[in-house]
């Protein structure tokens, strides 16, 4: 289930996005990390993904015009966003276009992985 399942971890904290990726790898997932909106759509171009996991505020692209773009290459591709930050209006905006959840950080670990796992089975 997991093993087939791909994901996309886009953060600012490039240390973030490679820790979370590590965790997803060793929990049976593909994992690519990201570190800015235009690194996160050139991932998109070269690697099939099934989920994208990204931070709300960025610098340059923020989560909401990145997945603004992302549904252009690839309409059905899930998002959840994820913030440590109150950005209600991004998260508003995210959830009326089509956002699954948002996540608050720090991450509950176990609940993302059960989260995920869930979303692979339904989309198999």
């Amino acid at each position: 289930m997991s093993e087939s399942l791909s994901i996309l971890v886009v953060d600012d904290n490039p240390s973030m996005a490679r820790a979370l990726t590590d965790v997803l790898d060793v929990k049976g997932f593909s994992a690519y990390p990201a570190s800015s909106g235009a690194e996160a759509l050139q991932i998109l171009r070269d690697y099939p993904v099934d989920i994208l996991l990204t931070d709300v505020i960025m610098p340059g692209m923020n989560g909401l015009a990145l997945y603004r773009e992302t549904r252009k290459m690839h309409p059905k591709l899930v998002t959840i966003f994820m913030t440590a930050y109150a950005a209600d209006d991004l998260i508003q905006k995210g959830m009326a276009e089509g956002i699954k959840t948002v996540l608050t950080k720090p991450m509950d670990i176990d609940f993302l992985i059960l989260m995920l796992t869930a979303i692979g089975r339904i989309s198999k």
